[in-house]
């Protein structure tokens, strides 16, 4: 490859910040200018059909991750005949499951009325469905060139075109609520640009790779240990999507739909910060996968070691940040009317220490192609949670739906996982990740306390706002550089910053 893995992996998270950074601000002021205009219901109805079709999208399922690893080691090699025939066998794939997600996207019409609690129109949300269903579709007619350029380590240009798409889009959605007030015309916006934007996707990977339409003969490869990947994590991530996009569903059927245009209002901003992380995420699987695919397992735990540091801090900063400031932020940007519980809120942050905590696992084990070890896994994980969140949603709504997911993860996946990933690619216990685990936790205990006792008294406006969210960063960073700045993982942290080689 002509860039070395740390330069694509800092390229990828400079430019995806850029777009995380622009995405967010527009989103923030279109999420404003929508609540003067149209009600919370509305809201609801979007986070809700999303959530649907993610779950009626299971056809499409593992793929991803199955497809850009099995670009890994032809793109180490250069091997671009293989590459360009796999591109080709994955493009088939992808439109065979775009028409199997519209033809089950249809055939649930029926049932929206089980699950939509609201007293909109039922025809007004049959066609709002529709919509949505078709924004989803478009995007698989492309996504065989996006997993190319993210087998390249070339997720940068994805987030520019993503950046660009975003800002029309957020536009186009203030022009269309100030002049129309119409969630009709929102709606089919959103699908243009949708559309616009897969064209450009298309149109530029052509222009990166012309190599997938220069080799035209078809070089023949192996579809079995392929399909069988596929297979592995279609299972596994079935799971994966019971255990995050059932909460939206749930939460209209037991409270009500505009609980969850409530819980969109936070889910925005989470899903904002999980859009930065997810940048270095991304930046970083392609160049692990790169890793594996040379057989290096000891610069592989070693790089793994330091990510766990890294994403703990992350995960203990972001909650306590969360927890603590939440509700300060809604009631600036929204209104006092929009706010959850205090309870609720925990149930967030929580769930976002949780994930993050345990990141470089799932990160690892994907980048190593583990998926027929954990394929029902999450199956398990997915029955717990959705048995605690139907029990728990009953008696203590929102809260009890939330946490439940959180239960769930920490019963099942938290604990076996790691001892997945160590025998399978490191070769020994997880002995010494529990150590880590257990030494960040304790650490992650002692930065909440401390950032409570801090900012527990300070008035509650925009200026402290930013002042209380210094004071937890400037804690957190503190306390974590004080426990581990002699330590390995550190050091090895230190190096990547100084845009150093990750392998050194």
């Amino acid at each position: 490859m002509e860039n070395s893995r740390s330069k694509n992996a800092i390229l990828n998270i400079v430019f995806g910040y850029i777009a995380q950074i622009g995405i967010l601000a527009l989103s923030l002021l279109g999420r404003r200018i929508f609540l003067m205009y149209l009600s919370v219901d509305y809201l609801g109805i979007s986070g809700l059909y999303s959530n649907i079709l993610t779950v009626l999208s299971l056809a499409g399922l593992g793929l991803d991750s199955a497809v850009i690893y099995s670009l890994y080691k032809p793109v180490a090699e250069d091997n671009k005949p293989l590459i360009a025939s796999l591109v080709r066998y994955f493009r088939k794939v992808y439109t065979i499951i775009a028409i199997v997600i519209f033809a089950l996207g249809l055939a649930f019409i029926p049932f929206l009325k089980f699950i939509i609690n609201s007293d909109l129109p039922q025809s007004d949300l049959v066609a709002y469905y529709v919509l949505f269903l078709l924004n989803t579709v478009s995007t698989y007619f492309v996504a065989h060139k996006v997993t190319l350029l993210f087998a390249y380590q070339e997720q940068r240009i994805e987030k520019m075109v993503s950046l660009c798409s975003a800002f029309v889009l957020q536009i186009l959605h203030i022009i269309v609520l100030l002049i129309w007030k119409n969630y009709y015309v929102y709606v089919i916006t959103t699908v243009f640009i949708t559309i616009i934007n897969c064209i450009i996707l298309g149109i530029i990977s052509d222009k990166v790779h012309p190599e997938i339409k220069k080799f035209e003969n078809t070089v023949h490869f192996d579809k079995k240990p392929i399909i069988q990947r596929i297979q592995s994590t279609f299972i596994y991530k079935i799971g994966a999507v019971a255990i995050n996009s059932t909460d939206n569903i749930l939460i209209s059927i037991i409270v009500n739909t505009a609980a969850v245009g409530l819980y969109s209002n936070y889910f925005i901003i989470v899903n904002a910060i999980q859009g930065f992380i997810a940048t270095i995420t991304t930046s970083l699987i392609s160049g692990i996968g790169n890793l594996s695919a040379q057989g290096n397992k000891k610069r592989q735990i070693d790089l793994f070691f330091m990510m766990l540091l890294f994403y703990h801090f992350i995960a203990i900063t972001g909650g306590v940040g969360f927890f603590l400031l939440f509700n300060d932020l809604i009631s600036i940007w929204l209104g006092k009317q929009y706010l959850f519980s205090q309870a609720t809120v925990f149930a967030i942050a929580l769930s976002f220490y949780q994930t993050n905590a345990i990141s470089p696992i799932w990160m690892f084990r994907e980048a190593n192609g583990l998926f027929k070890e954990v394929k029902y896994l999450l199956l398990i994980t997915a029955l717990f949670n959705i048995t605690l969140s139907i029990s728990l949603g009953r008696v203590w709504g929102t809260f009890g739906i939330l946490i439940a997911t959180t239960i769930s993860r920490i019963i099942t996946q938290v604990w076996y996982e790691p001892r997945i990933l160590f025998k399978n690619v490191f070769g020994h216990t997880a002995k010494e990740y529990w150590q880590k685990q257990t030494k960040y936790f304790l650490l992650s205990c002692f930065v909440f306390a401390a950032s409570y006792c801090a900012i527990a008294y300070m008035p509650h406006s925009f200026a402290f706002l930013i002042l209380k969210a210094a004071l937890i960063v400037g804690i957190s960073t503190l306390v974590f550089w004080v426990f581990n700045r002699n330590s390995e993982e550190y050091e090895t942290l230190a190096s990547l910053i100084k845009l150093r080689r990750i392998h050194k």
